[in-house]
């Protein structure tokens, strides 16, 4: 079903992102928030990159094993022939697969191990809580009366920020690259928001896996069609997020995003982080649900390097957090928090990522499993 050979670069982004299916809108709605498209606004003047929090990292300076996920795929595929399952099929391909991973969990799958280790913990319930906030901020940007008509008074906006205050919202037209500003004062917290793609289904089985060199770090490599989106937009948001911290100089910055969004999110956490000093590890953090792997080892080295708080949700079985694959020379950085049931989240506490979470059971992988974080249905309005 999916075709990895060479695609034109012009038909990469499309294929990759998937575009909305609904008409690009207008820049004059009624709303008061400004809606700013993001070719319209590539001129604006951005702060020059700081060179001492650019350079590259060789290594995190403890163990990481770039073939867990390949290994998990070998001994769950050994299980699964000795059991009964046709490894055939899937390598034929009559089960859809991307990447070598099931997009609908079969039927005989093997279960997900119990894994014992002092690197794994179990999430509190106020960790849980935290979680589900940002997962169902994650969300808003797919209401359209939020991006980009600029109104908070969704079920979901009034229910996890109800003083929230809108300040821009943003989208792209190539790439489809969606968001808003957020301030909440009662949470103290300036929130930058990216939006997942509308049609999740095709764009993954239509991802092509391709890098390019990382701008900013010299060795690090990034996903093209992940950098070129986040390019799109950045001066849409960034003289904002700027000026609401010179106001608000108390106020933490949170950036998240589901999906496609949940890659913007890390890179726009970098980029901030890049360009001006006011941005450090005690008021920056970064929180994704459903993220894919976005850059090679290097990237997820240099990002650990920043010691920005990076928290990574995994629900059960979802496809996209193993898209790239490792063995394409991705990598995941950032504290992985693996749901297996609403009460039951397990954080790997490792700052790269590990095979004793959600890697433990490639390749039985499920797209449902992406549409859901916390109970909170990702891609749908509420």
């Amino acid at each position: 079903m999916v075709s990895f050979t060479s695609i034109t670069r012009g038909a990469v982004l499309v294929l990759l992102l998937g575009l909305s299916n609904a008409a690009p809108v207008k820049e004059n709605n009624s709303s008061a928030v400004p809606h700013v498209n993001g070719t319209s606004n590539a001129r604006t003047s951005l702060p020059p990159l700081i060179s001492s929090r650019t350079q590259p990292v060789s290594s995190p300076g403890f163990e990481v094993n770039l073939n867990s996920e390949a290994e998990s795929i070998e001994r769950n595929m050994k299980w699964f022939t000795e059991n009964g399952g046709n490894a055939q099929n899937m390598t034929k391909r009559d089960a859809e697969t991307v990447g070598g991973l099931t997009m609908d969990l079969p039927a005989n799958a093997p279960a997900a191990p119990s894994i014992s280790s002092s690197s794994v913990i179990i999430a509190s319930t106020a960790q849980i809580k935290d979680f589900t906030l940002y997962a169902g901020l994650a969300a808003m940007p797919y209401c359209r009366d939020v991006v980009p008509l600029g109104n908070w008074k969704c079920k979901n906006c009034l229910k996890y920020v109800p003083d929230g205050k809108l300040l821009v919202t943003f989208s792209s037209i190539l790439a489809d690259t969606n968001g808003f500003v957020l301030r909440s004062d009662v949470q103290k917290t300036i929130h930058l928001v990216f939006r997942g793609t509308n049609s999740i289904r095709s764009a993954i089985t239509d991802l092509v896996f391709t890098q390019m060199n990382y701008p900013p770090v010299s060795g690090a490599k990034v996903h093209t069609g992940f950098y070129a989106s986040f390019k799109e937009v950045l001066s849409s948001y960034f003289p904002v997020v700027q000026a609401q911290l010179t106001a608000y100089p108390s106020y933490k910055v949170v950036i998240s995003g589901h999906s496609l969004g949940g890659a913007q999110a890390l890179l726009a956490g970098m980029d901030l982080y890049q360009r001006d000093k006011r941005f450090t590890p005690k008021n920056l953090s970064i929180y994704t649900v459903g993220c894919p792997r976005v850059g090679n080892p290097s990237f997820a080295y240099y990002v650990d390097s920043t010691g920005i708080p990076f928290s990574r949700s995994v629900n059960d079985r979802d496809i996209v957090p193993h898209l790239p694959p490792q063995a394409f020379g991705f990598l995941h950085p950032g504290v992985e928090s693996w749901i297996k049931s609403s009460s039951n989240v397990r954080i790997c506490t490792s700052n790269i990522e590990t095979d004793s979470c959600s890697n433990s059971i490639v390749p039985f992988t499920s797209f449902t499993d992406h549409l859901s974080y916390y109970g909170i249905n990702e891609g749908l309005c509420l």
